[in-house]
């Protein structure tokens, strides 16, 4: 089932200027960054000692960050915690009721979201990295 904390996501409209906040600021050391042309969205995974945060901004007016930061303003997107059976541990989710949204399956992770509404008002991420991919830890030492 769950297995670990993974990382904090946070919304920020100019990614480069939070990346540098970080930096500056705790002396947070860039993990890994990535494009994702479909949903509209760049994000960094930034490390600060033990703690991971994905600092997510927005390509498209129109992406569901760029949504979300209008709506509510920069911060905390979501929380993921991780599992090393996605597939068993989405399939209890939803058998528990949990509506799940934004399954994804790539070639660096397996992620999906419990949707705040079955989650307490938390947007929860469940993430799988897969061995060799971006997120895996054994990259990210």
């Amino acid at each position: 089932m769950i297995k670990k904390f993974n990382h904090v996501g946070v919304a920020v409209k100019d990614l480069e200027r939070s990346l540098s906040f970080f930096q500056e600021t705790f002396g947070a050391e860039l993990v890994w960054r990535a494009r994702y042309e479909e949903e509209g969205i760049e994000s960094v995974c930034i490390a600060i000692g033990e703690a991971h945060f994905e600092l997510i901004g927005s390509l498209d007016a129109k992406s569901l960050i760029a949504r979300f930061i209008e709506s509510r303003g920069e911060g905390i997107h979501h929380v993921s915690l991780q599992t090393d059976d996605f597939d068993k541990t989405i399939e209890s989710l939803k058998a528990k009721g949990m509506k799940i949204v934004g399954e994804q399956d790539t070639t660096d992770f397996k992620a999906a979201f419990i949707h705040p509404t079955s989650s307490v008002g938390v947007l929860t991420e469940i993430i799988e990295p897969k061995p060799g991919g971006m997120m895996d830890p054994q990259n990210n030492k």
